[in-house]
């Protein structure tokens, strides 16, 4: 088993002593090899990835196919949901089962679960889009080893190696509610995207310049603020460090906000899709949102209302993603609740290759006008240019009822009664008269998800 998950029980004992005692432990864990820490999967995870990029298509094709057969048929002999079903043997065989949804796992969960591994499972979750999180399990001495190297291979595609120095801005608020912390486990400065503000600008920017990271890890909603209240309170154009990547990943990130980030760090912009079920993963190729997901990682359909699988651009379909590598609690045909479009870029790639663009989350993303029409909030708002921009730190919308939306703004500046007055009318312009009604007030704080991921949109609506 790996040395990480032996050790994992202890991470909460471990945040709980002594800082040089932490900044020890974590310098001495840090030198031990990534093999050792992670386990057997770790090193056949990275050589799958070696194969597949130093393989031709074809290979890599049938690489792919004899990956999710094994999967599928292990969950066919093991998992109850799938015994009724015949062990598959192509492609036209696995589209053939049946597409499955977090309802119906949460409906009967133990049906899904391999009960003779549960020595193996270990117990995950994700946050969901308005809180409530899907309970699902992870394979012990895979699933984490798995993710570890492949993130390795990722990162290290735009200069990053294990133990560099990295400033980490995320969502979830640190002990005691300090405004930065040190974790010498990954050589990672953690800064508290909760506490971004006026009053502490200016020590959190003095504490990364000291750090001197070639690196940020954030989620895309936190970095944003700390660039904006940069740029608001320090009066800076451009990031002080030569910061080589930017990695940017759990949330979306439109064109607008990639040419900020870009153009105020001087950086790659690295963005990925993916999720806790770690089922599939796709890196962002350019700006404009095209991204590339990896066959030796897991298989990704593309699929209509009718469970047809989409194979031409520009056609608005469901992601449904099937994962390898989880014996515990394996996913076939796992809708992730995500849309999603197939790539003109498609054509031109690797055929073991999928290319996706405007993924979006499938409720998450739209809300509805009194006259029944949806609409996304890319249109409404992302494709937009409002100047007011400039002065909001944080926006999230709410809808309880059709035609009326509370939009809840947690400004830079003072944002008056005529700020909001100009910024209703530049919303409503983008849809029809009459349709709308925008009841908008200031907070301190948006609500976050239980990881402290930002919820733009909290639709109550189904």
């Amino acid at each position: 088993m790996a040395l990480e998950d032996l050790l994992y029980p202890l991470l909460n004992t471990y945040h709980k002593l002594p800082f040089w005692v932490k900044n020890m432990v974590g310098y001495v864990y840090r030198c031990i090899p990534n093999q050792i820490r992670y386990g057997k999967f770790y090193k056949q995870y990275i050589e799958r990835i070696n194969f597949f990029q130093n393989s031709g298509n074809e290979k890599t094709i049938i690489a792919q196919q004899k990956l999710l057969l094994d999967s599928v048929n292990h969950a066919i002999r093991n998992i109850e949901f799938y015994n009724n079903y015949k062990e598959i043997s192509n492609l036209e065989d696995f589209r053939r089962l049946p597409v499955i949804t977090k309802d119906l796992i949460n409906q009967n969960k133990t049906i899904f679960i391999d009960d003779k591994k549960n020595n193996l499972a270990l117990k995950a979750n994700t946050g969901g889009s308005s809180g409530n999180p899907f309970v699902f399990y992870i394979h012990k001495g895979k699933t984490r080893s798995k993710e570890k190297a492949h993130f390795d291979w990722y990162w290290s595609q735009f200069g990053y190696k294990s133990g560099m120095p990295i400033v980490m801005i995320r969502g979830k608020s640190l002990k005691n509610n300090e405004v930065f912390e040190y974790n010498s486990l990954d050589n990672k400065l953690i800064i508290n995207s909760n506490s971004i503000n006026k009053d502490t600008i200016a020590e959190i920017y003095d504490q990364i310049i000291k750090f001197k990271p070639k690196f940020i890890h954030a989620y895309p909603s936190s970095l944003l603020i700390f660039t904006k209240v940069c740029k608001a309170f320090t009066k800076l154009q451009s990031f002080d460090l030569d910061i080589k990547s930017v990695f940017l990943g759990s949330e979306g990130l439109t064109t607008d906000d990639f040419s900020l980030l870009e153009n105020f760090y001087k950086a790659n912009i690295v963005n990925w899709y993916g999720h806790s079920e770690c089922l599939i993963h796709a890196g962002r190729q350019d700006k404009e949102g095209n991204f590339k997901f990896y066959p030796f990682y897991g298989f990704v359909e593309l699929l209509d209302d009718n469970d047809n699988v989409i194979s031409q651009p520009n056609q608005l379909g469901r992601i449904i993603a099937t994962g390898f590598d989880n014996e515990v609690m394996p996913l076939i045909r796992y809708d992730t609740g995500d849309l999603g479009e197939l790539s003109e870029n498609n054509k031109v790639l690797d055929p073991s290759y999928t290319c996706l663009k405007n993924i979006q989350g499938r409720d998450k993303n739209f809300i509805y006008l009194s006259d029944d029409t949806a609409i996304s909030l890319t249109s409404i708002i992302f494709g937009q240019h409002y100047k007011e921009f400039d002065y909001i730190k944080e926006l999230q919308i709410e809808q309880y009822k059709k035609g009326v939306i509370i939009m809840s703004i947690v400004p830079l500046k003072t944002f008056g009664n005529e700020d909001m007055i100009l910024f209703k009318k530049s919303l409503l312009k983008t849809v029809k008269e009459n349709t709308l009604t925008i009841d908008m007030k200031i907070v301190k704080r948006t609500k976050k998800t239980p990881r402290g991921k930002h919820i733009l949109l909290i639709q109550h609506l189904k």
